[in-house]
């Protein structure tokens, strides 16, 4: 019979396994939890679940266990939950690690690209595709490097999909930004009392910083510099930038992000109106904020928009006043190509306003 043991947040389930041996997973919720425990007491009864062994453990009790020791404890923890329990229905699940190839992987990546996205329908885009790659890459490595279950990693040399162009979304105008303003109830309630108006408020703060949603969720009252207007954020915090995937990285990437005037306005309400017993300034989940800012988009008419644009809204305006390198460091960037060809929108109008009339004299 299973067990299960509440960790602050989390639901922890244990299923005992013959000889002593457990099989174990987290979860956000208990039901969650014991819909897994009763997927794997079926397995135990039918004599699938067996103490895990190198030569017959499949892909799928990779997947749990990869699951379990390094995918549930990364900032991505959620995302990573939906792709690797979604997994576990595919073929390749049932087939075992030792004898799984690149042959194994290049099927999967048929079979995805073919599958619709659960939000809009639509087959799953390349680029998609290819962070699930990445994720189960991960999982293979685990199995390489800290199980010892198999050599080589079957997804290197693996046909990824090829990468499209970058999504290029006009630039907001005022009439969306107003829109946005005023579905959040950010326009109408100032003093910011309800998540919504607080999620309107991250909004117009990364409109006017280029800082990510998990960024702004993780600001904290110490990191806020007023007088100096600058805010700190910190790649310590779950959210924040990191050094490198690898964790060898040469330089801190924390930064210090400029703020305009508007941004300390901002920044003002939302310190002023901070809920009681939290850590961060905002006071939002990242599932709150994800839920919330879907349905005031929704709201407000807008379509084929993401939070995340906003950070190319803010390249954008910011160019026009830092250079090139003060901007990639203010954004968090350190790809400056990424820089140019995402995030930045040229506008060769006022680059031609800016010239001189010749650049060499004709005489």
């Amino acid at each position: 019979m299973a067990s299960f043991e509440h960790r602050g947040s989390t639901v922890r389930a244990v299923v005992r396994l013959p000889g002593g041996a457990k099989k174990t997973a987290t979860f956000d919720t208990e039901s969650e939890a014991k819909a897994w425990a009763a997927r794997m007491e079926f397995k135990k009864d039918i004599g699938q679940l067996r103490p895990g062994k190198a030569g017959s453990a499949t892909n799928g009790d990779l997947f749990e266990l990869y699951l379990d020791a390094v995918a549930s404890k990364t900032d991505s923890a959620k995302w990573n939950k939906l792709r690797l329990m979604k997994w576990l229905n595919d073929p390749l699940a049932d087939k075992k690690v030792s004898a799984t190839t690149t042959h194994d992987i290049n099927e999967w990546i048929v079979r995805s690209l073919s599958q619709p996205n659960e939000r809009t329908g639509k087959p799953l885009s390349p680029a998609t595709v290819n962070r699930e790659l990445n994720l189960m890459s991960g999982a293979f490595t685990y199995a390489v490097k800290s199980l010892r279950w198999i050599s080589l990693n079957p997804c290197h040399g693996a046909n990824r999909p090829e990468r499209g162009r970058p999504r290029k979304r006009p630039l907001l105008t005022d009439e969306e930004i107003k829109a946005i303003r005023i579905s959040t109830g950010y326009e109408a309630d100032p003093e910011l009392r309800t998540l919504t108006a607080r999620v309107g408020a991250c909004f117009l703060l990364a409109l006017e910083t280029g800082m990510r949603s998990g960024e702004i969720l993780r600001l904290r009252p110490q990191d806020y510099r007023r007088a100096a207007r600058v805010i700190h954020v910190s790649a310590l915090e779950p959210g924040g930038r990191k050094s490198s995937r690898s964790g060898r990285a040469s330089v801190d990437p924390s930064r210090d992000v400029p703020l305009t005037a508007q941004a300390v306005k901002l920044l003002d309400q939302l310190v002023a109106s901070m809920p009681k017993d939290q850590p961060y300034i905002v006071g939002v989940s990242d599932s709150q904020r994800d839920s919330l800012w879907r349905k005031a988009r929704g709201q407000a008419g807008i379509e084929d928009m993401h939070f995340h644009d906003t950070k190319h809204e803010a390249a954008t305006r910011l160019a026009k006043y830092i250079d090139v390198l003060a901007l990639s460091h203010a954004i968090g960037t350190k790809d400056i190509r990424l820089l140019r060809d995402t995030y930045y929108n040229a506008d060769a109008q006022r680059s031609a306003a800016l010239l001189p009339p010749a650049l060499r004299s004709s005489s």
